[in-house]
């Protein structure tokens, strides 16, 4: 069994912690039933159990619809991909990200995956049918920080995009392979970059995608996360808001675009290049293959099923039984209370005894006590002495 709370431990302990508290005060003072407080108790403790969410994991087994075709997107994570020479300030890797989420558009339902390469390669996404994943590991894609970095080379990713391609193929044999490559072929490790020659015969479809200029552009430095602008620092040691990076000499480090190495790529791999600027839109240079759709079975997926439901039924009987209590005990107190009859009470006194009309026993009448007429009070005979003998 697992729980996942639904406010978090911390949350679900102070409600069970306050609700207890206001069953456990009564009970000890004595106020009303105890066997009531003590069921009362009890239904905050399932109340807790079904804010835990308790639940048991499942191995599933699902039916999605893929497109028959695995994409591998080699991205270049140097720090030169944070010049500021692509659509007037913006990076160059802002400029592959864009790019990045409209080659997805153009491939719905295929199997998609992330390299980078900077000093070293690595699988940032695995192939996944799940393009909102996708998008995100491609929104947090940042350039590697110079102080890491000892050089790259521009086919760093070989080796891993062999591993990967040998994998996937045993998976998805008949899946047609797609290879797209995003960088600004830097070459600033010692020797000359390899050949991709053995890929070409391997790979269906795809493009080298160069970004930068030949004038080049400056970079700001890759910050760790909770420094950046404001920190105050500029790369020269005195007060400003971003930070350069500088050549042994103390001036801006200044990158370039080397086509020559982006088109021998592309040669090696047999692909198309196309140098990318923000004026034209992808699918004006690119158009990705259509694919059928084909129903994949998918096993091991994990599922919880969840019980929370359980113990709730339980608390909702009790809410039930506390409505019927306050309804009885609603009557009761009605039944006690004694009937209205004009808005008086039964045991209410009339303002003066009697009526009209009553003698003594009424108002205006001539009887002892009474009125008289006009609201007077009436005359009364002195009772006679001694029989009435003077």
């Amino acid at each position: 069994m697992i729980f996942d709370p639904l406010f978090g431990w911390i949350g679900v302990g102070v409600v069970v912690a306050i609700l207890l508290a206001l069953c456990i005060i009564p009970l000890v003072r004595g106020d009303g039933p105890r066997w009531k407080w003590c069921a009362r108790i009890g239904v905050v403790a399932l109340l807790g159990l079904a804010l835990a969410r308790p639940g048991f994991p499942v191995e599933s087994t699902t039916e999605e619809y893929e497109a028959a075709a695995d994409a591998y997107f080699l991205v270049d994570t140097t720090t030169s991909m944070a010049a500021e020479d692509y659509d007037g300030d913006g990076t160059r890797l802002d400029g592959v990200k864009d790019d990045m989420l409209e080659l997805a558009k153009q491939l719905p339902g295929a199997r998609l995956s992330i390299i980078t390469f900077a000093s070293t390669a690595s699988t940032a996404m695995p192939l996944t049918t799940d393009h909102a994943a996708f998008a995100s590991a491609v929104d947090v894609l940042s350039p590697e920080m110079s102080q890491n970095s000892n050089g790259s080379s521009i086919t760093e990713a070989g080796d891993e995009l062999e591993e990967r391609m040998s994998a996937n193929a045993e998976d998805r044999p008949d899946n047609q392979t797609l290879v797209f490559y995003f960088g600004d072929g830097e070459q600033t490790a010692q020797g000359s970059p390899d050949s991709w020659s053995s890929f070409a015969s391997r790979i269906d479809s795809g493009a080298v995608f160069g970004y930068g200029t030949s004038q080049g552009g400056r970079m700001k430095e890759s910050q760790p996360f909770g420094y950046g602008p404001g920190s105050g620092q500029d790369g020269t040691g005195q007060g400003g808001t971003e930070e350069y990076i500088r050549d042994a000499q103390g001036n801006p480090g200044i990158s370039r675009i080397d086509e020559g190495n982006l088109q021998q790529i592309a040669s090696d791999l047999g692909l198309p290049y196309h140098l990318r600027d923000a004026s034209t839109p992808l699918a004006s240079v690119y158009t990705a293959p259509t694919y059928d759709q084909r129903l994949v079975q998918k096993d091991g997926r994990l599922t919880v099923d969840e019980y929370f439901w359980v113990p709730l039924i339980l608390v909702f009987a009790w809410i039930a039984v506390e409505m019927v209590f306050g309804v009885r005990e609603l009557i009761r107190v009605r039944s006690v209370m004694p009937p209205r009859r004009g808005g008086r009470r039964a045991n209410a006194a009339p303002p003066f005894p009697g009526g009209p009309g009553t003698g003594a026993a009424g108002w205006g009448g001539p009887g002892p006590g009474g009125a008289g007429p006009g609201g007077t009070p009436a005359r009364t005979q002195p009772e006679p002495v001694n029989g009435g003998r003077s």
